[in-house]
């Protein structure tokens, strides 16, 4: 998919479609899951090369990262936009002083956003274009983080309460500490890619770049820092909160353990009793009961699974 917006043209963007003639002013060109003709259409467009997908996923700085006569191209190898659990797609960035051109794979609720504010505001340049998407993946990828820490906080409730719980509810409350750790990890990765990009375009700072959106980005660029401090905070909070459950467990498995030595240890005397008295004297009725054969095994499988019962019921004999 080809989504040109256009300098001035505030009804929005246009999907290009074969057929359609070159824009007037494309002011940014969106390239999405392209294919060949509309890689060969956005690079006729904006008169330069559209990156490969092995370039924007190289691990390398230099290579993810750098300048190219009037060019700048800019590469986010881990970018994630959503909370779906999907595997971070790369995004690249070329911009110059008269156009920006993003490349992209997935769905992005951070290029929608910044697609609906060409709506509602008047992009002077390409910069301009290029702040307003960085700020909408800052906002977003903040507004995730924040719903992260709602999560926690209702998880930190359902680990911290005067109810005793069991194993299998703190194993469920370990699973979604792990999902959420995982998503953490995402955004902490996107952020990554953002904050080198917003450094690398400030220490340029092109001739091209007006003073206002050096100003926008320099507000980014401290946003960033404060999301970074929030990350470490919700880290540790995840980390402590995973202590405390593994604690929990321990607890648990420790108090069995405690009822079932209890239960061993007073089993002993009468198994010793039993040993030592229960066939050494001469007088045994059961000996003469026609019927005492079958109801000692019963009542020695009986003694089997009274226990198991018990165990049972009070939640320490669980397959989970």
């Amino acid at each position: 998919m080809l989504i040109i917006h256009e300098h001035g043209n505030l009804t929005g963007p246009v999907q290009w479609t074969a057929g359609m003639g070159k824009p007037n002013a494309p002011i940014w060109v969106d390239l999405f899951d392209p294919n060949e003709d509309e890689r060969r259409c956005a690079a006729e467009i904006t008169g330069l090369r559209v990156p490969e997908r092995s370039d924007i996923v190289n691990l390398a700085l230099s290579s993810r990262i750098r300048t190219d006569d009037d060019a700048m191209y800019l590469s986010i190898p881990y970018f994630a936009d959503t909370d779906n659990g999907h595997y971070p797609g790369p995004v690249g960035i070329v911009v110059t002083g008269r156009v920006l051109m993003t490349l992209r794979f997935a769905e992005s609720p951070a290029f929608k956003l910044a697609s609906d504010s060409c709506r509602e505001h008047h992009w002077e340049s390409s910069a301009d274009a290029l702040a307003t998407l960085i700020e909408a993946i800052v906002n977003l990828a903040a507004q995730r983080m924040e719903d992260v820490s709602a999560e926690l906080k209702k998880l930190s409730d359902r680990v911290f309460t005067p109810e005793r719980l069991g194993t299998p509810l703190l194993r469920d409350i370990m699973l979604e500490i792990g999902r959420l750790e995982g998503l953490q990890a995402r955004n902490r990765s996107s952020m990554l890619g953002v904050q080198r990009i917003v450094s690398f375009v400030r220490a340029k700072k092109p001739e091209w770049m007006s003073e206002n959106v050096e100003v926008r980005l320099r507000v980014v660029d401290h946003d960033l820092r404060t999301l970074d401090e929030f990350d470490d905070q919700l880290t540790n909070k995840l980390q402590f909160l995973l202590d405390a459950t593994l604690g929990f467990i321990s607890t648990d498995q420790n108090h069995v353990m405690k009822v079932l030595t209890v239960a061993s240890v007073a089993t002993i005397p009468p198994i010793i009793l039993a040993g030592i008295w229960g066939m050494n004297f001469k007088d045994m009725p059961e000996l003469s009961m026609p019927y005492g054969y079958p109801i000692a095994l019963g009542v020695i499988i009986l003694s089997t699974l009274l226990p198991v019962w018990f165990f049972k019921w009070r939640g320490w004999w669980s397959g989970d």
